[in-house]
């Protein structure tokens, strides 16, 4: 404990300013939980008793470092990440200590800290300041009866949640509830789905360097696209980069199990298509049998206006690119481009 933060304990125990400044005096330079205490007991008994139950209080952190516990820790987390006012920041800290001091933990975390933090974020109406201040991951249960190498699933479904709670408007996540979207890139928020290793150097050496770079810089990719150059030997490395990373490989050169042509081309799911950030589906039969025609109108307007603000969120995190519409039905779209099942099939056909 440095000497800033013991004044403010001191100053949390009720000392007054010459108080302090004893405890302080008394002290010197160099002092352990123990001297403050014992200090503490000639200058102000209750205090001392006070923060006696308080000295054995440690925080294990997500870091696996372990701290004594400060309660203005939590009210400055709380300020920076939420917003909200400091002193209703204090009370709720205020309240969260109490109930920790109270409930004799064997061992406290900083998620624990954080949980108890949250409640009483719903407790007080804070529904906003409690999707900024969540914490991501994934119950004990579900990684523990994961098979194989869990990884690529937990990776998953917390970026998902991330682009849940953070990103998505208000109304695409009602509308991705109800069932009636479904989006393509809400797995993979901070990735260009139209990032492409596009190499075309000279030297074989050179072009692997940068292909390891790349496919190691893009391990969020479900299936990252690479120009095959027509080195000698290349066929070698087709069917490896297929099965070992899922890729999409492409080549302006004729070369067995590579794609031709003379641009990138991506996968979005079934949907290949070049220089996109997104695709979404919108279910206009699902909605129309549920909400009626005059509804479903509002419905999609909001829905629209929801894919902009998206777009421009995700424009924040990745450069570039567009969203594209996938419709299972009609219904006149002018805002962004609409996939038709004829480009589908050809995509499909392209990608095989």
């Amino acid at each position: 404990m440095n000497k800033n933060l013991l004044i403010y304990r001191l100053t949390e125990l009720g000392l007054s300013p010459l108080e302090v400044v004893e405890v302080l005096e008394e002290l010197g330079e160099e002092w352990t939980e123990d001297d403050v205490y014992n200090v503490l007991k000639h200058v102000n008994r209750e205090a001392a008793e006070e923060f006696r139950k308080g000295m054995r209080l440690s925080v294990w952190r997500s870091d696996l470092r372990k701290e004594g516990f400060n309660r203005k820790r939590i009210v400055d987390s709380l300020v920076r990440e939420t917003n909200i006012p400091r002193s209703v920041a204090e009370k709720i800290a205020k309240e969260v200590e109490d109930r920790i001091r109270s409930s004799n933990f064997t061992f406290l975390t900083s998620s624990l800290i954080r949980e108890m933090v949250l409640i009483k974020l719903l407790e007080y109406g804070k529904e906003d300041a409690y999707r900024r201040y969540a914490r991501l991951g994934i119950p004990v249960y579900d990684l523990s009866t994961m098979e194989g190498n869990p990884r690529d699933e937990i990776v998953k479904r917390i970026l998902t949640q991330y682009s849940i709670v953070y990103i998505l408007p208000d109304t695409l996540r009602n509308a991705l509830f109800e069932g009636y979207t479904d989006i393509g890139g809400i797995a993979n928020p901070f990735v260009h789905y139209g990032l492409a290793y596009h190499s075309r150097v000279s030297q074989k050496e050179r072009w692997l360097t940068g292909l390891f770079q790349y496919l190691g810089e893009r391990n969020f990719v479900s299936e990252p696209s690479i120009y095959i150059p027509p080195f000698e030997g290349i066929e070698e490395m087709v069917e490896p980069l297929k099965r070992g990373y899922k890729a999409i490989l492409w080549s302006d050169e004729n070369i067995e199990g590579v794609i031709r042509s003379e641009d990138p081309v991506f996968s979005f799911g079934r949907v290949p298509e070049r220089k996109v950030l997104d695709v979404v589906y919108i279910d206009i039969e699902k909605m129309r049998l549920n909400l009626g025609d005059a509804k479903m109108e509002h419905y999609m307007d909001d829905i629209l206006n929801g894919l902009e603000e998206y777009q421009e969120r995700r424009r924040k995190l990745v450069k570039g690119g567009n969203i594209y519409i996938k419709l299972n039905g009609d219904y006149p779209i002018y805002r962004f481009r609409v996939i038709n099942d004829e480009e589908l099939a050809d995509s499909e056909k392209d990608s095989r």
